[in-house]
């Protein structure tokens, strides 16, 4: 399966062929914004620590000494400035649902890969990592000594055999530590030997040769907290006869059904792979009367297939996939799009854009990245216009995918989505400059003196080049662990707390008239996260740092009940003159959650916001189930199927309220 970032018809990776999965490329999570697991359920409850709102968040921490106007930019420039190679050019052939507006793709063909973080012989030869230690306060390792693993080398295998590590877990106390593996990519596996070890197992084929990490984690029997990762690296080479390799079948991607609108164009994007690295011819056995399959202008085993359904129904399509070597290897796969007459997403009362601008109150959602390369890319635009006057670039402005490789910018999909909101009257709110995650491998592994460069001239680059487009803007993005200590990031690590205002003020020299925010996740409630940003958020004022707003994430449950304290803190807010932002939104079901329930908290939200003079809008991350970061959860406002849930009519009713 495919990373789960839409396919720019233009773009060169990160194709999402619309399968279930939606992970990640960067950190293998599948938060697209908060850097939590969408199995984290913490409804506001777990992390709060205190009440007090007097904590002091700042204890030896290192001085902030940004002057009050910033140097020039750096000369010569760190990398590229964005020219005319760059520029987005126009999309041709049916490839996408729009008819609306002229669609943009990027320039490139097939990017390069970042290698800048790629591990060579030479750590490969230095041998097994050393052991990381994760040591609770409650435990003595003078008396409890930490667990490990014993007799582990770096392996090295050809392509095509199979390799074996066994991995046994020791503990001098006595006791049976158990193990989990940190991660398992496709074709790896961990069998249980069931006597306490476990056998790591896997066939590495034509596109594995290099140098890979496994990291396995041993856990104290006594103390589940006190743990010990160990990190291996696998070195993989070609075998002197390469026929020797297996050669497996192809496959085709899933891409899961969709629900679309009658005379509605549907666009699949279809990827073959092989798992030997060569690339497998597409058979779509039964396509739909007027179908197109276009080759996509970049990836070689990518095909988009366009029609227009004739009829209601569900359409089953079937497709092959066959080995470019033996042709007799294939892998098949059935698409279903269900195709609803247009009476099926119809809404009953007043829409909420509608209720929402009379009030002056910005309703919004974050916009799937390339919504118009997806089967139902149609009414995904149309339920977003009729239904919003807001957006959020939930993706298309992230570092790691707009500027991927020095020099390389991918401004298409944020263009498109520009494009898009000026034609349905949409103000935009970008999203964001300033993060932890989701940033390209080349920065990662920058040095530390020279990212304030870094980060300055990403800034400046991208605001000044939507500064007519994007008004408001999340300008640094979660800084606070949950405990209310500054993140170590990598921007901590280079510049210490000065990042933060040196973001702030390189963003109001870069866009003058934007609305700059600082946005974060629970600090909607009391607890020592929301105080330490409060605290920030004086110091930065009595600095003088230019901050315009506070956006709140809540990404939140069924049973939350810290409605006071939302209240609260959106006034501590107000009280240092800024605007509030409900920014990303969502209500997940658990634990026997229903609709009622969440359509009860929903509709409380929106309450607070409307009712709190400072509140400037509320956006949602995400409007249907079928694209939510935690779909399995149900929760936004329509479901997969574009239906309406008790949780929109809570919406309109309150909306429709003084």
């Amino acid at each position: 399966m495919t990373d789960g970032i839409a396919l720019d018809a233009g773009a060169t990776d990160n194709i999402d062929t619309g399968n279930p999965d939606t992970v990640n490329p960067d950190n293998g999570t599948t938060d697209p914004d908060t850097g939590n697991n969408t199995n984290n359920t913490n409804t506001g409850s777990s992390d709060t620590g205190t009440t007090d709102n007097g904590s002091d968040t700042s204890t030896n921490l290192p001085a902030i000494t940004v002057p009050d106007v910033l140097p020039p930019l750096p000369s010569p420039p760190l990398t590229p400035a964005p020219n005319t190679s760059n520029e987005p050019v126009p999309v041709t052939g049916p490839v996408s649902t729009v008819s609306e507006f002229f669609l943009v793709r990027d320039p490139y063909g097939k990017l390069p890969d970042d290698t800048s973080a790629d591990l060579t012989l030479e750590d490969f030869n230095l041998g097994p990592l050393p052991a990381v230690v994760t040591t609770p306060s409650d435990v003595n390792p003078t008396i409890n000594t930490p667990p490990y693993f014993i007799n582990l080398e770096n392996p090295t295998v050809f392509a095509g055999d199979v390799l074996e590590v066994l991995f046994d877990p020791e503990d001098d106390n006595g006791t049976r530590p158990g193990m989990f593996p940190n991660y398992l990519r496709d074709g790896w596996s961990l069998v249980d030997n069931l006597n306490n070890t476990r056998t790591f197992r896997w066939q590495p084929l034509q596109p594995d040769v290099g140098i890979h990490e496994f990291k396995i984690t041993a856990v104290d029997e006594a103390a589940p907290l006190y743990r010990t990762e160990q990190t291996i690296r696998i070195q993989v080479l070609l075998p002197a006869d390469e026929s020797a390799i297996p050669n497996l079948p192809p496959v085709v991607d899933e891409i899961r059904p969709h629900t679309t609108k009658f005379n509605d164009p549907v666009v699949m994007t279809i990827l073959v792979n092989d798992p030997n690295g060569t690339v497998p011819t597409l058979e779509i056995v039964n396509p739909p009367p007027g179908a197109t399959i276009t080759p996509h202008h970049a990836e070689p085993n990518v095909s988009i297939l366009r029609f227009v359904p004739q009829t209601t129904g569900v359409l089953t399509i079937d497709a092959i996939a066959r080995d470019s070597v033996d042709t007799t290897l294939t892998g098949t796969q059935t698409f279903t799009i269900d195709v609803r007459d247009a009476s099926f997403f119809q809404r009953e009362g007043t829409a909420l854009r509608d209720i929402a601008t009379a009030r002056n109150f910005r309703l919004g959602y974050a916009s799937l990245l390339d919504f118009y390369y997806r089967p139902d890319g149609a009414i995904y635009a149309q339920t977003a216009a009729r239904e919003f006057n807001f957006v959020t670039t939930e993706n298309s402005l992230k570092w790691s995918y707009i500027n991927p490789l020095p020099g390389i910018y991918r401004f298409a999909a944020a263009d498109n989505l520009v494009s898009f909101a000026r034609l349905k009257g949409m103000e935009i709110h970008g999203h964001t400059l300033v993060w932890h995650v989701q940033l390209p491998d080349w920065l990662k592994t920058s040095a530390p003196e020279t990212r304030e460069g870094h980060m300055r001239e990403f800034i400046d680059r991208i605001m000044t080049r939507y500064a007519d487009d994007i008004p408001i803007w999340d300008v640094v993005n979660e800084v606070f662990e949950n405990d209310g200590t500054y993140r170590e990031s990598l921007w901590f690590e280079a510049m210490g707390l000065n990042y933060i205002d040196i973001a702030f003020k390189q963003a109001r020299l870069s866009a003058p008239n934007a609305r700059l925010i600082y946005n974060d996740n629970d600090v909607s409630w009391a607890g020592p996260k929301a105080n330490a940003m409060f605290d920030m958020l004086q110091g930065m004022q009595d600095r003088n740092t230019p901050i315009d707003g506070v956006g709140f994430q809540m990404h939140i449950f069924t049973d939350f009940d810290k409605f006071d304290e939302v209240e609260a803190n959106f006034q501590r807010a107000a009280d240092l003159d800024l605007d509030v932002y409900i920014t990303e939104l969502d209500v997940s079901k658990i634990s026997g959650g229903t609709d009622e329930q969440q359509a009860v908290v929903y509709e409380r939200v929106l309450d607070i916001c409307l009712k709190q003079p400072r509140c400037k809008g509320l956006q949602t991350w995400g409007f249907t189930d079928m694209y939510s970061w935690r779909s399995e959860f149900e929760p936004l406002l329509l479901d997969e199927k574009y239906q309406v849930k008790p949780a929109y009519t809570a919406f309109q009713r309150r909306l429709l309220e003084n």
